[in-house]
């Protein structure tokens, strides 16, 4: 019964301390990468971490960022523990994206000049290297993968975008050396869908179930607009209001005009003929205009207003004031 209690021991403690993995996360980041993009891709990395036992016996990682220059976050013994790892993946999430060109050759010289050069002895060397974008000389990162492979025997895994040109996905595939260890993605929101894989891969004693809650690529996105809340009847209803009050006093404006006007024609003809009412039978216009009405005591405006008067009334308006009766 002893030896079976220190055999299920042994057993335990092989599980659940891992491989002794030096793995290395080389990181492409153009000035074409969104920050979504960015942030996704650290995701898919910090998933596969999360899935590793972290320790100086176990695996340790180291994180570069790459486009024109080189960037490395941190290496291989700065982070001991999956607690303080974790958290500085996370990091990398702000990390540079200023640059178009895509050294991938130099970011593989600096692994194993920088990173691997100080690396366990005993340790698996493995390098996961992301791509959106071919280099500009790719025989350069043939090169660099070769002498990197030579040097340190080491598994070199590549993840690239669907949408790389074929001869782009020919230089991954020819430095993975394996087509199952070249991993191609619509987009880095998907990524999640090749963790088991990829991780099976780093440590296959690691654990490969699926992500959890990871986007289905083929899914139909149904996008709902949420109804408008604002109210809008009280604009509306202030709007009717201020049309129809123009609309109200425009109409008053012209019958007023219209009103105004036939009644100054009316009072012109009504003071004509009582004006003319005041003159004695058989005067003639000239006498009552020059005589009667200038014998008149009223003030001389009066005088001038009744003489236009009467001599309107006498040259047209009697005339057609008859012929509206």
């Amino acid at each position: 019964m002893l030896r079976v209690y220190i055999f299920l021991l042994l057993f335990m403690s092989t599980e659940e301390s891992g491989a002794e993995i030096d793995l290395v996360f080389a990181l492409h980041t153009p000035s074409v990468m969104s920050a979504a993009d960015l942030s996704y891709t650290v995701d898919f990395l910090y998933e596969i971490t999360s899935r590793l036992t972290v320790g100086t016996n176990n695996s340790l990682v180291a994180v570069l960022t790459y486009s024109k220059y080189v960037t490395q976050h941190f290496n291989l013994s700065a982070y001991l523990s999956k607690e303080q790892l974790l958290p500085a993946l996370l990091a990398v999430k702000s990390a540079n994206r200023t640059d178009e060109e895509s050294n991938s050759n130099e970011v593989l010289d600096s692994i194993r000049t920088q990173i691997f050069s100080k690396s366990r002895t005993t340790s698996a060397k493995v390098v996961l290297l992301t791509l959106l974008q071919g280099p500009q000389i790719p025989i350069r990162t043939e090169w660099a993968a070769d002498d990197l492979s030579s040097t340190y025997g080491n598994a070199l895994l590549t993840v690239g975008l669907d949408s790389l040109t074929e001869n782009d996905k020919n230089l991954l595939n020819t430095i993975a050396k394996d087509d199952s260890r070249a991993f191609y993605v619509s987009d880095f929101k998907y990524s999640c869908h090749i963790v088991p894989n990829v991780t099976n891969l780093i440590d296959s004693a690691a654990d490969t179930s699926l992500v959890d809650d990871c986007p289905d690529p083929y899914a139909t996105e149904i996008t709902t607009v949420a109804p408008s809340t604002k109210d809008d009847s009280i604009l509306l209803f202030v709007i009717g209001a201020i049309i129809g009050t123009l609309i109200l006093l425009v109409g008053l404006i012209i019958a007023f005009k219209c009103v105004k006007g036939n009644a100054e024609k009316n009072l012109r003809v009504l003071r004509a003929i009582e004006v003319y009412g005041e003159a004695r039978l058989g005067t003639s216009k000239g006498s009552f205009c020059n005589e009667d009405l200038g014998k008149s005591e009223e003030i001389e405006s009066t005088k001038r207003q009744r003489l236009a008067l009467a001599r309107n009334f006498s040259n047209c308006y009697v005339l057609a004031w008859h012929k509206n009766r």
